[in-house]
C-alpha cells in the first residue's frame, strides 16, 4: 500500500457507517480494506487499558488488540493476519510500540490518515519559517517584547515578496534612524505601517 495515499484528500464518512459496512462484509477483501479496519479499531483518543492484568497507556492511533482479535476483525486466518502486519511494519504503515505488550501497535500517521491534521505544503512551511525568523530578528534588533503573533502572521501574509524582503533587510536601518528608540514600533505595527518602506534618514 502506498503512503502517498495520505495526500489524496478526504471524504468525511461516519465511523459508525464504516463499522456497519465492515460487519456486513465479514471478510476483508485485501490489505487496503484490512488497513481501513485497523484505522477504524485503533483508539481515536488516549486511553489507559488493562491488558492481561497490566495497565497499558494506549494513545490516539494505537491499539492492544491481539493478533487473534485482528484475525476476527478481518475475517482472516491468524497466519494471513500475521503476514499483513509484517508487511505493514516493513512499509512503515504501522509500528510496534515497545513495552510488555506484544500486540501494542501504532499507526504513525494516524492524524494524517484521518484528516485531523493535514500535512503542510512546502510553501506553507517556508512561510511559517520566514515569520518565525522575522519575529526572532525583530526582537534581537529592537529588544521589544513580541506580542500578538497571530496578528503578525496575518500581516506578514498580506505583504508582497518584495515587502517581506524589505521588512527583514531594513529592520536595523529603521531602528537606528529613530531619534528615540523608546518610541520604536511593535513588530505588528512595524509591518502594518510598512515602516520598512519609509524614507529612512
Amino acid at each position: 500500500m502506498d503512503l502517498n495515499l495520505i495526500n489524496a484528500g478526504y471524504v468525511m464518512v461516519s465511523r459508525a457507517l464504516l463499522m456497519s459496512v465492515s460487519q456486513k462484509h465479514r471478510i476483508a477483501s485485501g490489505d487496503e480494506e484490512a488497513f481501513l479496519r485497523v484505522l477504524l479499531h485503533v483508539n481515536y483518543k488516549n486511553k489507559v487499558l488493562i491488558h492481561n492484568g497490566v495497565e497499558v497507556s494506549c494513545a490516539r492511533g494505537e491499539s492492544v488488540i491481539s493478533y487473534l482479535g485482528w484475525a476476527d476483525i478481518f475475517g482472516w486466518t491468524r497466519g494471513r493476519t500475521r503476514l499483513f502486519f509484517v508487511r505493514c511494519f516493513a512499509n512503515g504503515l504501522l509500528e510496534q510500540v515497545s513495552g510488555g505488550c506484544v500486540s501494542h501497535i501504532r499507526v504513525p500517521s494516524y492524524d494524517a490518515w484521518t484528516g485531523t491534521a493535514v500535512p503542510k505544503q512546502p510553501a506553507e512551511r517556508k512561510m511559517d519559517e520566514d515569520i518565525k525568523n522575522f519575529i526572532v530578528r525583530y526582537n534581537e534588533v529592537t529588544h521589544k517584547p513580541i506580542e500578538a503573533k497571530g496578528r503578525i502572521k496575518n500581516l506578514w501574509k498580506r505583504l508582497s515578496v518584495r515587502e517581506r524582503e524589505l521588512a527583514m533587510t531594513r529592520m536595523e536601518d529603521y531602528y537606528f534612524s529613530l531619534p528615540n528608540t523608546n518610541f520604536c514600533k511593535t513588530a505588528a505595527r512595524y509591518l502594518e505601517d510598512k515602516a520598512f518602506d519609509d524614507q529612512i534618514n
